[in-house]
């Protein structure tokens, strides 16, 4: 089944889902998925849900029927690191830990350096967010009273989260520009024809 992957610029999850079992798999889309560090890292990784019930082999679909739920981690190879399956797919501590496995076998920079890297990131997003909600409401102010006192501040407030957004997305790039395959997971150049 796990033949057909092909080596990519990412590692990947594949996540062995049976969907008669709704209690399971909306615990792990809660608890497993929306958790942040999990949201963080898997914007690096291919993500495949399979439906168990769809696969074509019935021999396959049974043996993954009892698998289910079930996480298979591969590296940008396509070769598998890791995998879980049964209650322990279940956990987001079993999860966090493959899947930080297959993540610092794939890149140059740990998943955990580059988490904290990252939140730090989003947060100052959030605060830029704040600033940007207070601005929305005195425009508002502005439309139902017009103040030039309040339309200098409002004109500054802006020039400064202008400013601020730019410079959080600069240090975003340079995060994610820091965070590169390992090498042997980086695409061959062609040699040069002459």
């Amino acid at each position: 089944m796990f033949g057909e992957l092909k080596p990519g610029n990412q590692p990947t999850v594949v996540w062995l889902a049976d969907p008669t079992n709704e209690k399971v798999n909306q615990n792990i889309d809660g608890t497993i998925f929306r958790a942040e560090p999990v949201g963080i890292a898997l914007k690096h990784f291919n993500c495949l849900k399979v439906n168990v019930q769809e696969i074509p082999d019935a021999e396959l679909q049974k043996k993954y029927m009892k698998e289910a739920p079930a996480f298979y981690f591969f590296d940008p190879a396509a070769k598998l690191v890791a995998n879980v399956t049964g209650k322990r797919a279940n956990s987001l501590s079993g999860f966090t830990k493959l899947m930080e496995a297959t993540w610092d076998k794939s890149f140059t920079m740990t998943l955990k350096e580059f988490s904290k890297k990252y939140k730090e990131i989003l947060d100052s997003f959030d605060k830029i967010d704040v600033k940007q909600q207070a601005v929305t409401r005195d425009k508002q102010k502005l439309e139902e009273k017009p103040n030039p006192q309040l339309k200098r501040e409002v004109e500054t407030a802006e020039a400064e989260i202008a400013a601020e957004k730019a410079k959080v997305e600069q240090d975003e790039k340079k995060i994610l520009e820091s965070c590169a395959l390992r090498p042997e997971f980086q695409p061959q150049k062609p040699a040069d024809s002459e």
